[in-house]
């Protein structure tokens, strides 16, 4: 058993993935980098054997034509998207694949993709921990939280919960990275079907495939909001003012209770209402704390939190301590 095994143990690291943090010099959010770099230097002391990613898109490889609520990768590659970085993840099919049939046996219905495309959701936190995409073995799972409707966050912590149950069968080093965001709003360049004009609807239904936007129009719009954002906020000519500070520290002062059973009351509206539509990245977190838990990882540790950055979200770092599985 892992327990028994002085070569396996858990890690965890919980950071954002705001395409404007690859876009803005480090010295612009010192203190955020500061906590964000000393994980990744835990990470590498860590060495894990192998690494699941627990992440959303934004319209890039999953749309609305087919919207799963979690799906877990067999094959996959990441675009070259603003905040992202392009190239092939390496992927154990056996582990993947071992690890969808223990979900189904766990009663998740859990959809697969063997041509998963996925954008800095994911690609931004695994190039910062690992450098290459495929430098060390990764499964990546992706939770739904850009359009309804989405999982509950007790839903989340139970499939977080699950992978991590079945990662700890594995007896190997296993880290578990959440990718996202506290408070911040998205709905003005990543809108749900009801709040999109016909154009934009059309992409986030086909994803290029119909209507007048294609993928690399997306992109490029995408990419020119987020340099346009970017300048006004490192000038102080915009201010974000969907920041919730309030709500932002009270995620955070129950995410580092280590008691994830009381975020099973929240509800997707309240989540928006007081975090915005980007606060649902939130699931990444809980999901991704709920696995290194249930995989016997130590406690879960809050290192930085920041409503006044000029990355126009709640910024967040956690981690749990490197110490062995128990």
């Amino acid at each position: 058993m892992a327990k028994n095994n002085k070569e396996s143990g858990v890690y965890l690291a919980c950071v954002p993935h705001v395409p404007l943090m690859q876009m803005q010099e480090k010295e612009q959010n010192g203190p955020l980098w500061q906590a964000y770099e000393a994980r990744v230097a835990e990470f590498n002391k860590f060495n894990p054997d192998i690494v699941f990613v627990f992440g959303g898109d934004h319209y890039h490889g999953v749309h609305l034509k087919l919207m799963p609520t979690f799906i877990v990768g067999q094959i996959a590659e990441a675009i070259d998207d603003c905040g992202g970085t392009p190239g092939k993840l390496d992927i154990p099919l056996e582990v993947s694949e071992a690890c969808v049939k223990y979900l189904m046996a766990e009663d998740f219905d859990i959809a697969t993709s063997y041509a998963m495309v996925i954008d800095h959701g994911f690609s931004n936190v695994i190039s910062a921990f690992m450098g290459a995409l495929d430098s060390r073995p990764v499964v990546p799972v992706h939770i739904n939280s850009m359009s309804s409707p989405r999982p509950t966050l007790k839903r989340c912590r139970l499939l977080g919960e699950a992978i991590g149950r079945f990662a700890k069968t594995l007896n190997k080093k296993v880290a578990f990275l959440g990718s996202g965001g506290l408070s911040h709003q998205t709905n003005f360049i990543f809108p749900e079907y009801a709040d999109a004009e016909k154009n934009t609807r059309d992409f986030i239904v086909h994803g290029g495939a119909q209507g007048e936007i294609s993928l690399d129009a997306w992109k490029n719009g995408i990419d020119e909001s987020m340099q346009h954002l970017s300048a006004d906020l490192i000038s102080g000519k915009f201010k974000a003012p969907w920041i919730n500070k309030e709500w932002d520290e009270r995620f955070l002062e129950v995410f580092g209770s280590n008691d994830l059973t009381a975020f099973d009351d929240w509800t997707d509206s309240d989540v928006l209402e007081a975090a915005g539509y980007g606060g649902g990245e939130i699931r990444m977190w809980i999901a991704a704390a709920a696995a290194a838990r249930a995989a016997g990882g130590p406690p879960i540790v809050i290192d930085y939190y920041s409503e006044n950055t000029t990355l126009a979200i709640g910024a967040g770092v956690a981690h749990s301590a490197l110490e062995p599985a128990v």
